[in-house]
């Protein structure tokens, strides 16, 4: 069969069945294979295809599609969900507006090679009502806007923290309860400095790694 990065092998005895060849056999093709990274052992679960990790170079307009792309991998994205909320003190002062006031809170999924890798949630002022009547599944949201409004996005600022993961985001990102997440607050600016939205991503930092460089 084809196995994607994180799938479970079938156990010994099932591939000694599959393919008519001794156990021996299996276990030293499956140790050559783990020796390469291909694939991993989980003692008491078995043998998984290994997920590679990725890395993005952080930098101003720099898409998560567009980093997929450089890397030659495969992004896609699924919406979990999009909702009119109310501002909390935090996302209100990220967007520079009153305190519960209305907003545009869209949860999505962000994949690398069908495997989950950030949880993210993107804030927007309640004038961007056109993205409430989008399709926004694996598309990018720069793309979107910059169709729908002539300003477009110049520069993002990062704050980046360690957070560990919740039932939440462990369910959603397919990884162990509490595991050390590596979260983002970002804030996207405009050409004339507007703050365009805020948004928080939750990534799995075994998979996805943010390279930073600068000027000294």
């Amino acid at each position: 069969g084809i196995y994607k990065p994180g799938d479970k092998l079938p156990s010994e005895g099932d591939l000694c069945k599959e393919f008519n060849i001794s156990r021996i056999t299996v276990r030293n093709a499956l140790s050559e294979l783990v020796k390469e990274d291909i694939l991993c052992k989980k003692r008491g679960k078995g043998t998984y295809v290994t997920i590679p990790e990725r890395i993005e170079a952080t930098c101003a307009g720099n898409s998560f599609t567009n980093s997929c792309h450089r890397i030659n991998a495969k992004p896609s994205t699924k919406i979990i969900s999009t909702t009119i909320e109310k501002a909390n003190k935090y996302v209100s002062e990220a967007l520079n507006i009153e305190p519960e006031e209305k907003i545009i809170c869209i949860k999505r999924l962000r994949l690398i090679d069908d495997v989950p890798v950030i949880f993210e949630v993107d804030y927007f002022r309640i004038d961007y009502m056109f993205l409430l009547k989008e399709e926004l599944e694996d598309r990018s949201l720069m793309e979107v806007i910059s169709k729908n409004i002539s300003t477009l996005p110049k520069r993002v600022e990062n704050i980046f923290e360690v957070k560990h993961s919740n039932k939440d985001y462990s369910g959603h990102l397919k990884c162990a309860s509490n595991m050390p997440l590596l979260k983002v607050r970002q804030l996207v600016y405009t050409e004339n400095n507007d703050v365009l939205y805020y948004n928080e991503q939750f990534i799995r930092s075994d998979k996805y790694k943010y390279a930073v460089s600068a000027e000294i």
